[in-house]
């Protein structure tokens, strides 16, 4: 199976470790914005076509797949392209920056007869694989998922403290991430989304600053709080799941039980072999990968009502006036 990389920042490095680690997999090519450094992570890969022409790495006749690792903006008319070139894509989060272009990717993928699989890494990650498994045989019943993710991002840089063009967007990127955890954890969509977004600013003008609450049905709610503006020297991630029979946190890459009897390192980058052994692996079968982009809509979809939610006038600024 022969990939096209399209990117080649820190994300795209773990992907392509994961990929050539395989047995049968290799990387022909990889597509990137600026010449230098796409040729700089093709050697690297193997890779015998350095380009910044997407059109000249899809008419690659011997590309399989296409991975894309591209800045966020550009994810929805590359998969499209790759689509449309008769390649499965492996798609990092997130799938689009919108719900209706998400749909439309996913229509393409179908009529096309091609795998689209998007990176929600979380799924593959032990902690929460291991937590959808107890809650769906009922050993544990959970209330609320509890998310506080705190970066300081007003310069442009990735995970890994590089420069670059472009700024996540913290509703569709990063929330993407634990509101699937959510959605998938509870089972279904919630029936209430609202969101709250603080000032915009930077590239795109990206809101910095998120609240959202969710509520299933049942009662099982999902909070988060998220921001590019707090001042901490490395990001921050604490999600608690609080559950009828214990209390579970993870923070960092640490997740262990209230009594601490349970506990363990759960490192995310770890987990991107298996999530690219399942789309190597569900291409090969010709079925369904675990993040398939159809079974990633009901996500999409939440985020698509937060976004709503938080755009959408108080009543007070309507000139209504509460009954």
């Amino acid at each position: 199976m022969r990939f096209c990389i399209a990117g080649y920042g820190a994300i795209a490095a773990h992907h392509r470790d994961a990929l050539l680690a395989m047995d049968g997999v290799g990387i022909d090519v990889v597509m990137g914005r600026r010449i230098g450094p796409t040729r700089e992570f093709a050697e690297t890969c193997g890779a015998a076509l350095a380009t910044t022409d997407l059109a000249e790495a899809l008419a690659q006749p011997r590309i399989d797949a296409v991975l894309v690792a591209s800045p966020s903006q550009v994810h929805y008319e590359q998969t499209r392209a790759a689509l449309a070139a008769g390649k499965h894509v492996l798609l990092e989060i997130p799938m689009a920056l919108g719900l209706a272009a998400a749909e439309e990717l996913c229509a393409l993928a179908d009529a096309a007869g091609r795998t689209l699989m998007i990176c929600h890494t979380h799924r593959y990650r032990p902690f929460i694989r291991g937590l959808k498994r107890r809650i769906s045989e009922g050993d544990l019943h959970l209330h609320h998922l509890h998310c506080e993710w705190h970066f300081f991002r007003r310069s442009d840089e990735g995970f890994a403290g590089s420069r670059r063009s472009w700024t996540d967007n913290l509703l569709w990127h990063h929330a993407g991430h634990v509101v699937d955890d959510a959605v998938w954890l509870f089972g279904k969509e919630p029936e209430r989304a609202e969101a709250v977004l603080g000032p915009s600013g930077g590239h795109g003008g990206i809101s910095r600053d998120l609240g959202a609450h969710l509520q299933f049905a049942g009662g099982g709610i999902a909070s988060y709080a998220m921001s590019y503006n707090a001042h901490v020297s490395e990001q921050r991630v604490r999600i608690s799941f609080i559950c009828e029979e214990d209390t579970f946190t993870l923070e960092g890459d640490h997740f262990s039980s209230h009594d601490a009897t349970t506990k363990h390192l759960d490192l995310n980058e770890a987990s991107i072999p298996r999530q690219n052994v399942e789309f190597v692996d569900a291409v090969r079968e010709g079925r369904k990968p675990l993040t398939a982009g159809r079974a990633m809509l009901a996500s999409m979809r939440t985020l698509h009502r937060l976004e709503v939610s938080a755009n959408r006038p108080a009543a007070a600024d309507r000139d209504e006036t509460p009954v």
